[in-house]
């Protein structure tokens, strides 16, 4: 009996093993056989993925269009030329000819990054001016041309954007807003790629057709373009005029002239004679000149020499910064943010450092003449500065009319040459007559020079005035108070009597056209708002005569020494930080002029006090 219930058992377990095994078994083929035709099934979706291709054909609908829209233009008999070129370019785009593709290809097909301050849409400029097959087919030159375009919106905003960069509203809001650096972000410049037989007026006609099929015509913008500049043309380099030929003649001769009078110094180096020959031929000797330019005199100015480098790096780098953002750059959104920067707020006021140059061109004039015992032949001083001044200025204003225009290519070259070039050729008399800030200055010739003619006009004012003072001294005092106290005015009520901001910052309108601004030509660049700076130079200058003239240049002592410099720095950084502040506050005509009339004089004054704490202490 035992044995048959031991019997049943065994069988039953084995029974039941099998059971086990087999499903398992059948188990584990199922979920394999399904793996499998998973991983079949994914791996033909991804082979399928793998060898996807797109039709470039369907681009043909794109072109399609422009050509329908182009034949269905109002072309005039002068422009039929144009539009036959033009649709033969684009069929052969169509056919993917060299050709036509090589054009097209140069062109940017619509423009990008606009919302991100991208403004100059350049395409390729060499790629259009230089196909390799111009010269053997000249049927088939294109030319570079510039079409400006300033967006406009159609459609009336329900309200305005308390912010504009909202991801959920309209991108028609961001075209409409200006940061406190006025960069407009609805104005662009297209650099199309056209034959060479379009009139400005078929350019803006293409331009427009492209625009409205790109993204920026998906709502209906209304477009403004234009083509002002003259198109540059393939293998057509400028030609070298009757000027060009007589920059450089002057420039070999002088060159001839000065290897003659440095091999005749060097000969007569031992000889005893100085007479007026001699004095000639020494004037054009290279060694003479190089000794005297790299002179120092240790008068108790020395500390002069690290402040004209310091500003002279802070105005280059001033302009370098105008430069850059005024042309083609890609993230004009995020050099405006870099430039409200503290960094960058040091940038936007930084022509107050200009005034150092006038403060220290008033402090040498005061330390020479103060030395003298008796006042020279006030006409001659006033020809000798004049020369001094000239003779520079005019090599670079001849070298601008004359070479400048063939020293460089691009597709914004004609445009930046033509800015100073132009006017340089109609109104160069204007800057040797030292009258350029004054008369047409909306087309001076070189922007910069505007420092030069200010310069002399207060040199030969200043001098007068010194001359009365030395006639007359009561009458020169009291004229020298008056001039003063008007120079200090002047600015102010310029300011106020026009609502003028405070100062002329270096935002985006400025640095883009400089000539632009009203403010530029009222109180930039005149010479009677801005002749504190020289003024006060001149009388910290006639001070520190008086006090060198017994040879002793430790008057301050260290602690007041230190004291001085620290408030200098302290108010000169605080004039540079606090100018920009206007951008961000409501105008204020009265406190516009009030900070227009003081910003330069306390800049002037916080300089002069530095030189002095150098000069007679113990710094």
């Amino acid at each position: 009996m035992n044995t048959i219930i031991v019997f049943v058992i065994i069988t039953s377990i084995c029974v039941v093993n099998s059971s086990v095994v087999k499903s398992t078994k059948n188990a584990d083929e199922t979920t394999t056989s399904g793996n499998q035709e998973k991983f079949a099934e994914a791996k033909s979706s991804k082979k399928h993925e793998v060898y996807k291709t797109f039709d470039v054909n369907e681009s043909r609908v794109y072109l399609d269009d422009v050509l329908f829209v182009l034949k269905n233009q109002n072309w005039t008999a002068d422009e039929e030329p144009c539009l036959e070129r033009t649709l033969l370019m684009l069929r052969n785009l169509q056919n993917f000819t060299l050709w036509a593709v090589w054009a097209w290809d140069s062109i940017s097909s619509e423009p990008e990054g606009i919302l991100y301050g991208n403004r100059f849409q350049l395409g390729n400029f060499d790629e259009c001016m230089r196909a390799p097959w111009y010269r053997q087919h000249p049927e088939l030159r294109s030319q570079y041309c510039l079409a400006d375009i300033v967006l406009e919106r159609t459609d009336r905003a329900v309200k305005k954007a308390t912010d504009p960069f909202d991801p959920y509203e309209s991108a028609l809001n961001v075209l409409e807003y200006q940061s406190p650096i006025k960069r407009p972000l609805n104005r662009l410049t297209w650099g199309v790629c056209v034959p060479a037989v379009c009139a400005p007026r078929s350019v803006e006609r293409l331009a427009g057709v492209m625009l409205a099929r790109s993204h920026l015509g998906a709502v209906g913008l209304r477009a403004r373009i234009a083509v002002s500049d003259s198109c540059q043309r393939a293998d057509e380099p400028l030609r070298y005029d009757e000027l060009f030929y007589a920059f450089i003649s002057v420039a070999a001769c002088s060159v001839v002239i000065t290897l003659i009078c440095t091999f005749l110094t060097y000969k007569w180096k031992r000889s005893a004679e100085n007479n007026f020959k001699h004095q000639i031929i020494k004037a054009f000797d290279l060694k003479t000149n190089a000794n005297k330019l790299l002179n120092r005199t240790d008068q108790g100015t020395d500390v002069m020499y690290g402040i004209k480098f310091l500003s002279m790096c802070i105005v280059v780098s001033g302009h370098q910064y105008g430069i850059t953002n005024g042309g083609p750059v890609s993230n004009g959104v995020k050099v405006d943010e870099d430039a409200l920067s503290v960094a960058g707020l040091f940038i936007l006021h930084e022509d107050i450092v200009v005034d150092t140059f006038f403060l220290l061109s008033g402090f040498l004039t005061a330390a020479a003449l103060g030395k003298l015992a008796r006042m020279p032949n006030i006409f001659v001083l006033f020809f000798k500065r004049y020369m001094r001044l000239i003779v520079t200025y005019a090599v670079v204003i001849f070298y601008i009319c004359a070479v400048f225009p063939h020293t460089g290519s691009g597709p914004l070259w004609n445009r930046a040459i033509a800015e100073d070039t132009k006017p340089c050729r109609e109104n160069w008399w204007l800057n040797l007559l030292m009258v350029s800030n004054y008369i047409n200055s909306q087309n001076m010739c070189l922007v910069i020079s505007w420092y030069i003619p200010c310069d002399y006009h207060f040199f030969v004012v200043t001098v007068l005035l010194y001359w009365l003072y030395r006639r007359h001294p009561r009458v020169g005092r009291a004229a020298a108070v008056a001039v003063l106290l008007a120079a200090l005015a002047t600015p102010g009520v310029i300011n106020y009597l026009n609502s003028l901001p405070a100062i002329q910052m270096f935002t985006y309108d400025f640095v883009s056209n400089p000539r632009g601004p009203i403010q530029f030509h009222l109180t930039y660049i005149k010479s009677h708002t801005r002749y504190a700076a020289y003024l006060i130079g001149f009388l910290s200058g006639y001070i520190f005569s008086r006090i060198t003239a017994s040879g002793n240049l430790k008057r301050i002592s260290k602690k007041w020494s230190i004291l001085g410099a620290t408030l200098s720095l302290l108010m000169m950084t605080m004039m540079t930080f606090s100018g920009p502040t206007f951008l961000w506050r409501s105008y204020n005509a009265l406190e516009s002029a009030v900070y227009a009339a003081l910003n330069r004089p306390v800049w002037a004054g916080s300089v002069a006090l530095l030189v002095m704490c150098c000069s007679l202490g113990h710094l």
